[in-house]
């Protein structure tokens, strides 16, 4: 019998090609760094932009799911704006014909970019960028504040949100450019409901019925609304309106404490 005597030499193996590494893209992070990667860019190149739309509410505490991240920008830097995103490999993507019909001016005056690699409706996310003067802001409404997309921003310490008092009258301002019964007024209109119940009211578990006795007075309802209301004309009393429109602050005033309601807002026809 004759025995098997392994070699002594080491065995061969077949040689398999190594695989090139992935680069990895922008749009492979996460929505909020890839804005984050955006704003600093923009900044960069001398374009301040404003925090705006749902980012700003959530701020403001309504509990909104931020999918798309709105920013305002100087009217003359918006096509500028729209061509860094583009370069820094956030494809243009512009809403769908749904949206617009829906969201009337917030989908047709903003220039989306995808900031997902998912293309698919349910999954998408982007940074959308406005004109300034569709906010019917004024600079001097705006102040410096840490950023919201990312707490703490490693990139960009700081960023321009509109004072909060401003975010009202441009609300309500907004409201009167638009018919009564329209896409985007309907939208301003929502956005208005939930800031009042939400940030002014301080009624984080939403909608509290008037007819339920226990829950309005266990939340002590009457006194939110009495220094919603306080607020509101301490606000006119401090000038927060502009010449001509004093008329914000008793319209916010007659919203919280129900004598006013939103839809009855002046419009344009």
């Amino acid at each position: 019998m004759m025995l098997h005597v392994p070699s002594s030499s080491p065995p061969v193996f077949e040689h398999f090609p190594h695989k090139k590494p992935v680069k990895k893209e922008l749009l492979d992070d996460s929505p909020a760094w890839v804005v984050d990667v955006a704003l600093q860019a923009l900044q960069r190149a001398g374009i301040e932009p404003i925090e705006w739309g749902p980012l700003l509410y959530l701020r403001m505490h309504v509990p909104v799911i931020v999918k798309d991240y709105f920013y305002l920008v100087p009217d003359d830097k918006l096509e500028a704006a729209s061509d860094i995103l583009s370069n820094l490999g956030l494809p243009f993507w512009p809403p769908s014909r749904l949206l617009m019909q829906t969201e009337g001016d917030f989908s047709t005056k903003g220039l989306y970019h995808r900031i997902t690699r998912s293309t698919l409706p349910s999954s998408i996310s982007s940074i959308n960028l406005f004109p300034f003067s569709f906010s019917t802001l004024l600079p001097s409404e705006i102040e410096t504040k840490p950023p919201h997309h990312v707490r703490p921003s490693s990139r960009i310490p700081t960023i321009l949100v509109p004072r909060r008092s401003a975010v009202y009258a441009s609300l309500i301002r907004m409201m009167t450019k638009y018919p009564q019964y329209c896409a985007t007024r309907t939208v301003l209109a929502s956005d208005l409901s939930e800031l009042v119940s939400y940030d002014f009211l301080d009624l984080q578990c939403g909608y509290v019925d008037p007819d339920d006795d226990a829950l309005w007075n266990e939340l002590d309802i009457d006194g939110r609304i009495q220094r919603a209301v306080a607020l509101a004309r301490q606000w006119s009393f401090d000038g927060e309106w502009r010449e001509g429109e004093e008329w914000i602050g008793e319209a916010l005033a007659g919203i919280l404490d129900g004598s006013v309601d939103i839809s009855c807002l002046p419009s344009c026809t």
